[in-house]
């Protein structure tokens, strides 16, 4: 077991009870099938990888191969690996978030790689505008705009990070349940929620179920919205929105 620090055990367990909710679409320990599929920091995607091997490497996937009890970590398999690279990012925009509470700063905007807090109005005094991109991998167009105030809003998508071989596009993100990229018409998913951590792990959840399961999911959460846009097989994009997305 491993003593892990107050800071880590808040975001594990906001992690784990993420996973939860999402029923596993949100998992923090499919490093391995990242890299697998040749994605991670060496990138280098020149085969599909066998049946066997996606087999063998989710013996050790999977929250329930963790353990955590009064501060200590302990991992079931010694082989598991945390990567909290769904959720890092809005969590330090959080922390950003509050220091800047800390210091009495009432109007503001953090953001780092896409993902976003906001707090009161902007140098007009108005709520602040947020593009969403268009989903396609060099988009210098915006797909819409939202108005929000004293909100987190994040992103994930399928088209920005992708190989392709043999004419199939496989995506960065990986089904966890499955070992396989996903494969679905779904390619962007932005999420609204009061603190950027949530938004930036739904997001990527949402992206793992699809369209209909996502819309669904959110729909059964409180205080979650999102906007989601998939592209049908003529190309055009059909965006699909939660029931209290009205921004």
């Amino acid at each position: 077991p491993v003593k892990i620090s107050s800071e880590f055990s808040e975001l594990y367990e906001k992690a784990v009870s993420i996973s939860l909710s999402s029923d596993g679409s949100f998992d923090f320990t499919v490093l391995p099938l990242v890299k697998l599929w040749g994605f991670g920091p060496e990138f280098n995607n020149s085969k599909i990888p066998s049946k066997e091997k996606i087999n063998d490497i989710m013996h050790y996937t999977g929250i329930n191969k963790l353990e955590f009890t009064d501060g200590y970590l302990s991992k079931l398999n010694k082989n598991v690996q945390i990567d909290f690279s769904a959720i890092a990012k809005g969590w330090g925009v959080d922390r950003v978030a509050l220091f800047l509470n800390s210091q009495g700063f009432e109007n503001y905007m953090v953001e780092i790689g896409g993902e976003i807090r906001i707090a009161g109005f902007n140098n007009l005094n108005s709520k602040w505008s947020l593009g969403i991109s268009t989903p396609e991998d060099s988009a210098t167009e915006l797909y819409t705009t939202i108005t929000v105030s004293d909100l987190a809003v994040a992103t994930s998508g399928s088209y920005n990070n992708y190989f392709t071989l043999e004419n199939t596009n496989y995506s960065h993100i990986i089904n966890p349940k499955i070992g396989y990229p996903i494969k679905h018409d779904l390619v962007s998913a932005t999420v609204v929620a009061d603190d950027c951590a949530t938004a930036d792990a739904i997001a990527t959840a949402v992206m793992v179920k699809g369209f209909n399961l996502g819309l669904e999911w959110i729909n059964s959460l409180q205080d979650i919205e999102c906007l989601l846009v998939k592209e049908n097989d003529s190309g055009n994009y059909i965006a699909g929105k939660s029931s209290g997305f009205n921004y």
